[in-house]
Order: structure tokens, then sequence, then C-alpha cells
């Protein structure tokens, strides 16, 4: 499959027809920026003269490209409808016809309804109009933006945008997992429309190696992309020039734990991309863009004087679950519902934990760092279940898959010597399939087998153990915790009983102002999706309103920072 490249040029009074003719004879569509590109970022009030020099500009050489006789692809980005430039574009594109026309900040029908009357009140032409997907509502909306225009067939990603609409510092670029669920979201968007994706710019041109490795992974998709909008002539050689790779894209990716960052990260990208800019809306220092987006978001996150709150969750894969968009985990919702209503900057981070064995160990390297104000411990189902069932497959550090039995007693425990977490040892779980009927009673037995010899009670115990552990060492050093427990997973028929017993004996031996349930038989949501394994959307506000009904309830917010809550109960 190619991929169609969607080239923004740099363009000013010195460009010329002979430069345009090379970023076309890579194929590339030609796209002229009217929006985000051509403005000051340090003088905002001088944006409308940049624009209209821009418009004056582009005029002139589209009549240079029509007197030139070639047939040269040409698309344009406006600015949206609701500033003060639209009607100034509208008057420059007047009666010009194009083969790409860019929506920004598409976030609704009416946004679609606008722009198609304006187009045609104007007389201007195209073959592709592309909405472009820059905010959450956009995301949300996607499936009635399509349906305000059968002739809507492309839509756009606009990645730096979306970063600075959902409040995500350091933003989350391609070489991210964050990204791509992104990406997926998008496509569930699209409902049933036939529509494809053109993907978001890779700002790191120097890497010409990993954006080889977006633009084989985007061919293999079929017919879910169709484009690639590049910064450089050699991008968009490049997306001519693909060869498809059989290596798993997703392997290159990191999902990044470490959220909160320190202020020298923004103060460095700040400093880049003042020291280069070119009183444009993208800086180019050495071999790699910074958009206008993420200097925003550093000089934001710079001028950020709100008091600090440091929130650490210890647990597994819930906190950066793969199927859930990173704005709507619950750690984000918590995040939002405490700055929305508290003067204070709320900050996440995240342990991992696979192990009994290593999590105490993880806790303290984390606080002799960063001292965290309040700790919550997910009790979670997976390594308890582990060590209940009497057979246990595990992998090896060489990668090779064994089967041992769980014998407490004789202290064979395999499960807690291969941390699935332990550095080159994670391995991508795919096509979860419901197991077979025969299989399931398989898996039942397995459990029954292992209660029967006491490893449920063994497990019961070696996690209350780790439980405590954690609470000694928080208690010691001053550090507020909450302990949250398990949902209860359904993958057969008896783990959520299984769940029902571990929360219950937490419940039964924790405090009761400490440990919070973490499912209530009288609230009826769907907690885990297909195969009864991972969380639900729901499960996820679900335990974010828990959290943040017992952060509260317990007072575990400083005194001055609970100000503005206790004068609206007054």
């Amino acid at each position: 499959m190619q991929i169609q490249a969607y080239q923004f040029v740099k363009y000013d009074e010195h460009t010329t027809i002979e430069q345009i003719e090379r970023v076309h004879d890579t194929g590339a569509v030609v796209c002229f920026d009217f929006e985000d590109g051509m403005l000051n970022p340090f003088t905002p009030e001088e944006s409308a003269t940049i624009k209209a020099k821009a418009r004056s500009i582009f005029i002139r050489l589209y009549a240079a490209i029509l007197a030139s006789g070639k047939y040269i692809n040409i698309g344009v980005r406006i600015n949206h409808h609701h500033t003060s430039h639209f009607e100034l574009d509208l008057l420059a594109l007047a009666g010009k016809s194009f083969d790409a026309v860019f929506l920004p900040k598409t976030e609704c029908a009416d946004d679609m309804n606008h722009f198609l009357k304006s187009f045609k009140a104007y007389k201007i032409g195209f073959k592709y109009l592309i909405p472009i997907v820059e905010s959450k509502q956009g995301m949300e909306n996607l499936q009635t933006i399509l349906q305000a225009s059968p002739m809507v067939s492309k839509v756009a990603f606009g990645h730096c945008d979306y970063n600075l609409d959902i409040g995500a510092y350091p933003f989350f670029h391609q070489d991210s997992l964050e990204y791509w669920k992104w990406i997926n979201a998008l496509k569930a968007g699209m409902g049933k429309a036939e529509v494809q994706i053109i993907n978001s710019p890779f700002l790191d041109t120097g890497d010409e190696a990993f954006f080889c490795k977006i633009l084989s992974y985007i061919a293999n998709c079929g017919q879910q992309f169709c484009g690639q909008v590049t910064l450089t002539t050699r991008q968009s050689v490049l997306c001519r020039e693909i060869t498809i790779s059989t290596e798993n894209f997703i392997k290159s990716l990191h999902n990044r734990h470490k959220i909160a960052v320190d202020k020298s990260v923004a103060w460095q990208l700040a400093e880049e991309f003042e020291s280069s800019n070119k009183q444009k809306g993208l800086t180019r220092n050495k071999q790699k863009f910074i958009s206008l987006q993420e200097y925003l978001a550093s000089k934001k996150f710079l001028s950020d004087t709100r008091p600090v709150f440091e929130f650490c969750f210890v647990g597994g894969c819930f906190p950066v679950q793969n199927d859930i968009v990173y704005e709507n985990l619950f750690h984000q919702l918590l995040k939002r519902n405490i700055e929305q209503t508290q003067s204070i900057k709320f900050n996440v981070n995240i342990i991992r934990y696979e192990s009994f064995g290593t999590v105490t160990d993880k806790l303290k390297a984390f606080s002799s760092q960063k001292k965290p104000d309040l700790v919550v411990f997910h009790v979670r189902p997976e390594p308890y279940l582990r060590l209940v069932k009497l057979l246990y497959k595990y992998v090896d550090h060489q990668g090779v898959k064994h089967w041992s039995f769980n014998l407490p007693f004789l202290n064979i425990l395999k499960s807690e010597k291969y941390d699935m977490l332990d550095a080159g040892r994670i391995y991508q779980v795919n096509n979860i399939q419901r197991k077979s009927i025969l299989h399931q009673l398989l898996i039942s037995f397995n459990y029954l087998a292992g209660c029967l010899i006491g490893n449920k009670h063994f497990a019961l115990k070696k996690y209350l153990q780790t439980v405590h552990s954690i609470l000694d060492y928080c208690n010691e050093n001053g550090i507020n915790i909450l302990i949250l427990g398990p949902n209860r997973r359904n993958n057969n028929y008896l783990e959520p009983a299984l769940c029902r017993a571990l929360d219950q004996y937490f419940a039964n031996n924790t405090a009761e102002q400490t440990y919070v349930r973490g499912y209530d038989t009288e609230i009826k949501i769907q907690m885990n999706q297909k195969y009864g394994i991972y969380a639900t959307l729901d499960y996820h506000k679900f335990v974010a309103t828990k959290l943040y009904k017992a952060i509260f309830a317990q007072n575990l917010l400083p005194t001055l920072l609970c100000k503005s809550k206790q004068e609206g109960n007054s």
C-alpha cells in the first residue's frame, strides 16, 4: 500500500515555483498552512499581519502553479471558523480548487456544516475535505462529524493540539503506546463509515529509522490509513519508497509510567524552542521540530505556582491499561476532579508490581527520590490467583515457557521467582479469547486443587504480609496510604468467588478508614470487558469516584488545600 504524503511547506516571498515542484516530484500533496504555522509565538498581536502576508504570498504562488501548466496537487489548512482570520482565508481561497482542505479543531457537526456552507458561498472547490481531530471533544464526536457530510472520506489526527487539550505533559508522541491508543480510538469512533486516517506529523526528522517503522506499520493496517503529514521533502520521499516490514511495531513503543516530570524538562524544551524559533509556529532545533503547542504547555507548566500534591499509585496494568485512552484512565479522571475543586497540582506517579517480594523495595526506591503525599496500594487479583493455582505456567529469563507446581509448603513458587516486569521480560499477550468449556473446567479444577492443598490460604496470608510491609513503611515515614481492593475478575467460573474472598479478607484485616472496596455489589456496572480480564471505562470512572470520596473523607489533602472544599460545604 502506498502512503500519500501531505507535506506542509515553508513558504515566504522568496519561494519559487521550482521549490514547489521539488516537493510535488516526491508525490506529496503540497500543503500551505494559514493556521498555527503562520504566527509569532512571542508576540501574538502580530499574527494578523503575518497571516495576511502568508495569504498574499500564497495567492502569488497559486497563480504561478497554474501558469506553469503542471498539475500539482495543492492542500491548505485554514483557520477555524470561530476566529477572526476565517473570513479572510475564504477571500484568499475564493474561486480556487484544491486536492485537500484541512479543517482544524473540528469538534462537532455544526463545525462541518459551517465550513461546507462557507466553501459553497465562496465557490471553493476541493477533492477531499479533511477534518482534523485535535481535541477530546472532537474525538468523542467523531461519528456525528462524519455523518454531517458524506463527502468526508479522510480524517487527520493532530496529536500536539490533542495533548494540549487534555493537559498531558510532556506530550505523548508516536514513540508511545498512548499515541496509538488515540489512533485506535479514532478507528473506533468512525463506526462503520468508510473513512481513512492521515497520520499526525512525526517531529523527529532525524530519526528516519523509526519514521520508516511508522510508515510500515500504517501500510500494514490495510485501508485504515491513507496518508502521513510530512514536514520535510525527505520524509515525503520515504513515504513513496516505503519498505513493508514484518517487525512487531508495538515492541518499539514505550508506556510512560513516569507521568509527573521535573521543571528542568520544561525549561530545556522552552529554551530550545525560543533559541531556534524564526517567528513561526514551529521550531526546528537540529533534526527535531518542537511544536507551538508543546512550547505553550511548557510555559504553562513553568508558571504553575499551585502547591504540589504527590499521588503514587502502586498497581499492575490497570493504571496504564492499553485499551483505555490516557485521559480516561482513572488517575487522570481523579486528577481532573481534584484540580477542578482545589487549588492544587495533583502529580500522578505510578509503580507497577507483579510479585510480592519486590514491591516494598520499589516503593522505598521511589520515596528516596520523591516523597509521596499519598500512596494508593492496589490489591490485584492476578498475583493472588497465580499463587492459588496448583499448576502454574511461567516464562523463564530466556523467554521459554514452562509448567511448575505451586507448592508453598515445599517453597516451590515459580510465580514469585519470575517477575513479568523484569527488564526484557514484558511479553505482549495478543488475541485473548474465551476458553472452551473443557478448558474452563480444567482451569477451575486447577484452582480447586490449589485450594485443597492450602494455596488459597497461603496466598491470602502472603498478600496481607506484603500490604502490612507497605503500611508499616508508610506509617514510619509519615506517608498517607489507602488500600484499594480488587475488582471481580471473571475470566473463569471460580474467579469471581476467589476475588470476593480476597476482597473480604482484606476488608476484615485492614483498618476500615484505610481500605477502599474495589467494587460495590449494590452498584451495577460492567467492571470487565470481554473475557473478564481488562477493566471497562465505567470501572475506571467508578474507581476515580471511590478514591475521590475516600481522599476527602479521610482529610488526606493538607488543610490549606481543602479550604475551598470546606467553604463550599459550609
